[in-house]
C-alpha cells in the first residue's frame, strides 16, 4: 500500500514538474532589432556587446540583439594585441548630423555624412571623434 501511495505521488510530482515546462515559452529565439527612425547608413544589425568588430574609423554604429546601440571601437595597447575593435555601448542615436550644428545635450551620438562617429559637446554642437577615458580625441 505505502509502495503504491509513494509511485503515485512520484508520478504527480514528474506530471505537475513537466506540465510547468511545457506551458512556459522557450524564449530561444532570435530578437531580430528593428529599425529606428535615428539608424544612420552603414549600421550593423547582427552586433553583439564585447563580439569583434572590423570597422572602427567610419560606419561604426550597429544594433543589438535587443536594439541597444552599440559603437565599434578599436582600444589601444590592449595586451595580448588582436587585430579587431569591439561592440561596445553607445550614447542614443541621433542620425546623420553636420559637423558643428546643434546638439540635443551631452551623452548624444550621431554620424557624419561621411561616416565618422560624432559626439555632441555643448556650445561647439556635433563633434567627429570619440570619448576615451582621457577625454575626447577628434577624427
Amino acid at each position: 500500500m505505502i509502495r503504491e501511495l509513494c509511485v503515485a505521488a512520484a508520478i504527480t510530482g514528474a506530471a505537475l514538474a513537466t506540465a510547468a515546462g511545457a506551458a512556459a515559452d522557450d524564449n530561444m529565439y532570435f530578437d531580430e532589432p528593428g529599425r529606428y527612425p535615428t539608424d544612420v547608413p552603414g549600421m550593423s544589425y547582427e552586433a553583439h556587446q564585447g563580439a569583434p568588430c572590423f570597422s572602427w574609423e567610419r560606419n561604426v554604429f550597429g544594433r543589438g540583439p535587443g536594439g541597444e546601440p552599440l559603437q565599434c571601437r578599436w582600444i589601444p595597447n590592449q595586451w595580448p594585441p588582436v587585430t579587431t575593435g569591439f561592440w561596445t555601448h553607445a550614447y542614443p542615436l541621433h542620425g546623420v548630423q553636420e559637423i558643428g550644428s546643434p546638439c540635443p545635450g551631452p551623452q548624444a551620438a550621431a554620424q557624419s555624412p561621411d561616416g565618422r562617429p560624432m559626439l555632441c559637446l555643448g556650445a561647439r554642437g556635433w563633434q567627429p571623434g570619440v570619448l576615451t577615458g582621457n577625454g575626447f580625441f577628434p577624427s
